[in-house]
Parts: structure tokens; sequence; C-alpha cells
């Protein structure tokens, strides 16, 4: 009788079998990678050919030229220290979209600005929302005008005006 220990178990083989399993799915794929890249090459082949052969036929196909992409246009350089400077002492970050240097900015831009600026110690947050420049004075809020008391009239039939 053989003895136990010498023998191979079946859950010892069948580990081994899992890792060939893996190998060999492994050697597929990189098979089917490649067919795929032969076949690619195959049809671009086969439509140089056809198109030889409609050439021999006299049936010349125009080809059009290639489109070159469109450039993209980026948005003119903007001179955030003019900005900075024609804003009010005060002001929110709707009337920043609706500067004309800025206008074209998007938001998530200029909350980027506003935040650099913060950072420089050009601004605060105020305190009724929005932004308050640092170094600049808000402008005063005007008093009502007192209008100046009126010369006194002269009283009707009284003295006439010296001259």
């Amino acid at each position: 009788m053989a003895q136990r220990g010498k023998r191979k178990t079946l859950a010892a083989l069948a580990g081994k079998l899992g890792g060939i399993r893996r190998e060999v799915q492994e050697v597929m794929r990189g098979l089917k990678r490649e067919v795929a890249r032969h076949e690619k090459a195959l049809a671009a082949l086969k439509a140089e050919y056809g198109e030889a052969v409609d050439l021999l036929r006299g049936k010349p196909k125009i080809v059009a030229a290639a489109a070159k992409p469109a450039k993209r246009r980026r948005a003119p350089a903007v001179n955030w220290r003019k900005v900075y400077e024609s804003l009010p002492a005060s002001f929110r970050l709707d009337a920043l979209t609706k500067h004309p240097l800025a206008v074209k900015r998007p938001k998530s831009h200029l909350y980027a600005i506003v935040s650099r600026w913060k950072k420089e110690g050009k601004l605060k947050p105020a305190a009724g929302g929005g932004y308050q420049k640092l170094g600049a004075r808000p402008k005063p809020k005007k008093a009502p005008r007192v209008k100046a008391p009126a010369p006194p009239k002269p009283a009707p039939g009284g003295e006439p005006p010296a001259a």
C-alpha cells in the first residue's frame, strides 16, 4: 500500500491546475490582441488594394484634404490689477462678473482671483456680504442736504434797499 505522505492530494493538484489555467488564459489574451492588430492591418491593406484597383479601372477617387483642427481661441489676458483698481471700495462677486474685462471668465476663475486677492491682503470679507478692499476707504454715506436759510425778504412797503 502507498504511504499517505508520498501520495499527492487532490487539493494540491487542483491548485496547480488553477495556476496552469491562468497562464493559458494570459497567453490566449495576448494572441487575441495580436490577431486584432493583424486584422486591422489587413483591413487597411484591403482598402489600399481597392483604391489601386479603382485607379487602374479609371475611377480615380478624389480624396479631400484632411481638415486641420480649428485652433482654439484663448480669451485675451486680463490685467487683474486694473480690474481690482476699477472696483468700488466694497463689492460683491456679481459686480466682478459684470466687469467689462472679466465678463467672459467663469465664476470659478473669478473666485480664484478673489481668493488670491484675499491671500495678498488686498481684500477682506465685508460684514454685509461681499468683499471690501483693504487700504481703500469706503465712500462715506452722504448726509442729507440741509438747505441754507434763505435771506430774509424785505417787509412789504418797508425801507427801499440801500445802495
